[in-house]
């Protein structure tokens, strides 16, 4: 029997813990053999706990945005990877995995990355039109992750079904239905955060950003990024369903006049 203060090895730790649940490998093995993927991990983890910095600073609605999107990522990945009928991706092994090695731990960390930056840029634009500004916070997270998407398939960080119809055109390997479901997704996102927090505390409010009593918050981020997974893919759906599917109309044409 182990000692308790003796180190243990990384096989040890490996077998502590349920390999379904969560499953570790050796970051040192995995650079070795794909590079380009340590790095965006390690970029976009770091990313997410700089926009933490940034709204514990800021203190206000930031800290619970930053916890919704996380929430949010969750849930998404969750659907998408966990869901049979939903399996579209593959992706490369990394550092660590949760369920079954099907969902990437740094995913989860994309999603506050890129949601707290769009919201932090068209905050800053002090739009007078309220579904404005949910619409570029929407336009604004697919303008991140389109070079994201890009690059990860390019350097095979993740391999999309090709007899998926959903993702059969694309953008420079970036299908265009993700790029239409993640702009819904997070306009819906966006309307709900603010609209929830208005509804449970309908009195006027100077600054938008200004947290309210903990429930109210905690109440408008857990229903934001629970409700807006199901709303958003009703809009995608919306979207896609007749225009393509019935109308026959090419989806680079929907999402391109989607966004304008």
């Amino acid at each position: 029997m182990d000692t308790p203060w003796k180190v243990r090895t990384f096989e040890q730790f490996r077998e502590d813990f349920p390999r379904w649940l969560i499953n570790v490998r050796n970051p040192v093995d995995l650079f070795t053999l794909q590079p380009s993927y340590i790095v965006s991990q390690v970029f976009c983890i770091v990313g997410a706990f700089v926009c933490l910095g940034h709204a514990l600073y800021r203190r206000g609605r930031w800290p619970y945005l930053w916890f919704a999107s996380v929430l949010s990522g969750t849930l998404v990945e969750s659907f998408l990877y966990l869901y049979p009928h939903s399996e579209t991706i593959w992706h490369g092994p990394t550092m660590i995995d949760l369920f079954g090695q099907r969902i990437p731990i740094y995913l989860l960390f994309v999603y506050p990355f890129f949601y707290y930056q769009a919201f932090w840029a068209v905050s800053k634009l002090r739009l007078k039109c309220r579904w404005s500004e949910h619409i570029a916070v929407g336009m604004l997270v697919v303008l991140f992750d389109v070079p994201f998407d890009m690059v990860s398939i390019k350097y095979l960080h993740w391999t999309l079904h090709e007899t998926e119809p959903l993702l059969s055109e694309r953008i420079y390997s970036a299908p265009w239905t993700l790029l239409l479901f993640f702009a819904v997704t997070t306009f819906t996102f966006s309307s709900l955060f603010h609209n929830i927090r208005e509804w449970m505390d309908p009195a006027p409010h100077n600054n938008r950003w200004a947290a309210g009593p903990i429930r109210t918050e905690l109440v408008a981020a857990i229903g934001a990024a629970s409700i807006s997974l199901s709303i958003g893919s009703a809009l995608f759906l919306a979207f896609n369903y007749p225009l393509h599917t019935v109308l026959g109309i090419p989806k680079k044409v929907i999402v391109i006049g989607v966004f304008l």
